[in-house]
């Protein structure tokens, strides 16, 4: 029996541990770009797609790229056969991510900044945002969040970066908590351990 003290710490320890890993699995949600997608010799399409991901219910992100390279195609036709370009979102067109929600997502294509003497494109599209709308539980996993259509100025070669975030429906207690928790519930049975190891 002098061995249920070390046997129940370590059943703490491991509990503790495990509940730690689960929490960064939980966090571990990322938005990345996708590979371009040619439209024509002068456009493609960039997705923008999301992993890891636990009952989304909205998400952002922001694009930076160079402007004297690509540019957001803010003039692309929605009548052209062009499936990557919207009538009522232009440039900006909704992934599969959301698909359950369809046709009751929101997506907004964001804001394109632009120089205020020049009215250029600085190489910022900022706020692109998407709200699920469809019926619980919003949606987890992987996919792809957005399309956005660009317009080739240069070689294209530039780097396009993402900066995004997503909310969920579930909160996940932090990692100090969990654990504090965990311990406190198995701290009867350790106390009751060492009890029974005091009489032997």
């Amino acid at each position: 029996m002098a061995q249920s003290v070390p046997r129940a710490l370590t059943y703490v320890l491991t509990v503790v541990t495990l509940v730690g890993l689960g929490v960064s699995q939980a966090e571990a949600t990322t938005i990345s770009l996708g590979s371009r997608i040619v439209i024509s010799p002068t456009t493609f399409a960039l997705p923008v797609e999301i992993a890891g991901a636990i009952q989304v219910s909205s998400w952002q992100f922001d694009l930076t790229y160079n402007p004297t390279d690509v540019q957001v195609n803010t003039l692309c036709d929605p009548f052209s056969g062009d499936i990557y370009c919207s009538l009522l979102t232009s440039y900006a067109t909704e992934g599969d991510f959301f698909a359950a929600g369809v046709p009751f997502n929101l997506l907004n294509p964001g804001f394109v900044d632009l120089d205020p003497l020049t009215l250029a494109q600085t190489g910022l599209l900022f706020g692109v945002t998407g709200a699920y709308g469809g019926p619980p539980p919003s949606p987890s996993g992987s996919g792809t969040l957005a399309f956005v259509e660009f317009t080739l100025l240069g070689s294209g070669d530039s780097p396009i970066t993402v900066k995004g975030t997503a909310v969920s429906d579930t909160t996940v207690p932090e990692p100090g908590t969990l654990a504090l928790l965990t311990t406190g519930l198995l701290a009867p049975r350790v106390r009751r351990a060492f009890r029974h190891t005091r009489r032997r």
